[in-house]
């Protein structure tokens, strides 16, 4: 493996049309892939830690659907800010982050991740932004690359 891919990933449309994008080119280019889900803090701590706990296994779950092979990590991070993503992507030393987008507006034109947005401040590294799924796309029809400042 030359490198190493971070993606968050979520049991909806853009977390997993995310997972589809990183899972093809983590293939694609032999990058090691990092698979994140990331849950609001605060709130009961109980609640959090159940989720930590439970994040591997939905991770392990989704991964094991779409037939992924090769070295796959999991990481469970508390807050969907920014400024958490930007530390496991550090502490990952990671060469490219794929997050989801979601249609906005009338009638779902346009798209958003203000997620990518907000990270490309707390990183140099490149940013690919999953575009939603068709329905009878395959994973990769659609890509956007966010450049690095």
């Amino acid at each position: 493996m030359s490198g190493t891919l971070v993606c968050l990933v979520s049991d909806t449309g853009a977390g997993l049309g995310a997972l589809d994008v990183a899972a093809e080119l983590s293939n694609r280019l032999g990058l090691r892939l990092v698979l994140v889900s990331a849950f609001k803090e605060g709130g009961d701590p109980e609640a959090a830690a159940a989720y930590e706990r439970g994040a591997p296994l939905l991770l392990g779950r989704l991964a094991a659907e779409r037939g992924l092979t090769g070295e796959v990590a999991f990481r469970a991070a508390g807050g969907t800010s920014a400024v958490h993503l930007g530390w496991i992507v550090a502490e990952e030393a990671a060469d490219l982050i794929v997050v989801g987008s979601t249609r906005r507006g009338w009638p779902r034109r346009d798209l958003g991740c203000e997620l990518a947005e907000r990270l490309a401040y707390e990183t140099q590294v490149p940013i690919v932004i999953a575009l939603p799924r068709r329905r009878h796309s395959r994973p990769g029809d659609s890509l956007e690359v966010v450049g690095s400042r």
